[in-house]
């Protein structure tokens, strides 16, 4: 009788190893907690991955933007509180002098006054955040206002609005949402509130005009009263954006959490899966390695 186990040991030998190898990989899921180090590893859901990675990304940098341009709408807010408290000293002021209760033959002191109000309005109005300028529009690295440009006279026709001032971006800031869906946020420093306040504050420091008139005391404090009631209006808008903001950061912050809980599902072992991987494939490895040892111990001489 003639027993033959070359065929049957390469077999068992093959099988053997294919258990280890499948043992390894159970047991580098097991220490690493990923289903595969590899996308190539994920068979079909290699493309989820990549989706799922790149809108993450996408999402992450879109909150980072969000929170940059929600701390820039802040500045803008405290900015403006600023000038309307300029707005409120000078509004004071003003009434004092056209009432009679300051000297209404000298009005030095006054036109004093309103030249340092009007240099720290243009400060506010360039008021930046990080690198950029809060009121500057599209141009944020540059500043704003600049009350000494060429060509800015205010004082050439008091009636009319002058923006000659202006060195910003013709459009505020947007953020980029998608597709062509964006959201604008900002307000620039030509807008009219900002105009007729420098104006009013121009007409006031005017030196050459000594002393100011009633007509003109009149005038700085009607445009004083619109520029008051303006701002007002643009903290308005600067609050809604500010909610607007938030409320994207809140969407974001939700899809992140729920693409990342996705990821892991999809590239992560479930620990006690993992465990009981483990051990099924080690007893089949052990079982595989039992049956090869058993085949080398057959000795022909059993046989005969």
């Amino acid at each position: 009788m003639r027993v033959a186990t070359h065929t049957m040991n390469s077999t068992l030998l093959a099988q053997a190893l294919e258990a280890q190898g499948r043992y390894n990989q159970a047991l580098v899921e097991q220490a690493s907690g990923l289903k595969s180090e590899s996308l190539s590893g994920l068979d079909g859901q290699a493309g989820q991955v990549v989706s799922l990675t790149a809108d993450l990304a996408a999402s992450e940098h879109l909150v980072s933007q969000a929170e940059t341009a929600a701390s820039q709408v802040e500045a803008a807010y405290a900015a403006i509180d600023g000038m309307l408290d300029i707005l409120s000293s000078t509004s004071t002021s003003v009434a004092a002098q056209i009432s009679g209760s300051s000297d209404g033959s000298d009005t030095s002191t006054l036109q004093d006054k309103a030249a340092a109000w009007l240099a720290d309005l243009q400060t506010l109005l360039n008021t930046s955040q990080g690198d950029t300028h809060v009121f500057a529009g599209t141009l944020g690295s540059r500043a704003p206002v600049d009350v000494d440009a060429a060509g800015y006279d205010p004082l050439a026709d008091p009636t009319q609005p002058d923006t000659g001032y202006y060195q910003g971006g013709a459009e505020p800031r947007s953020l980029m949402l998608g597709g062509e869906q964006s959201l604008t946020h900002g307000v620039t420093a030509d807008e009219k509130a900002f105009e007729q306040a420098l104006r009013a504050l121009a007409m006031l420091a005017d030196d050459a005009n000594q002393p100011l008139t009633t007509a003109t005391l009149g005038e700085a404090q009607a445009l004083i009263d619109q520029a008051v009631s303006g701002m007002g209006a643009l903290q308005e808008r600067l609050s809604a954006q500010s909610d607007s903001l938030e409320t994207l950061s809140d969407v974001q912050t939700e899809f992140q959490l729920y693409a990342a809980a996705l990821l892991e599902d999809v590239t992560s072992v479930d620990v006690a899966e993992s465990a009981a991987k483990v051990s099924e494939r080690e007893l089949v490895l052990q079982a595989s390695y039992a049956a090869l040892s058993s085949l080398k111990s057959l000795s022909l001489v059993d046989y005969l």
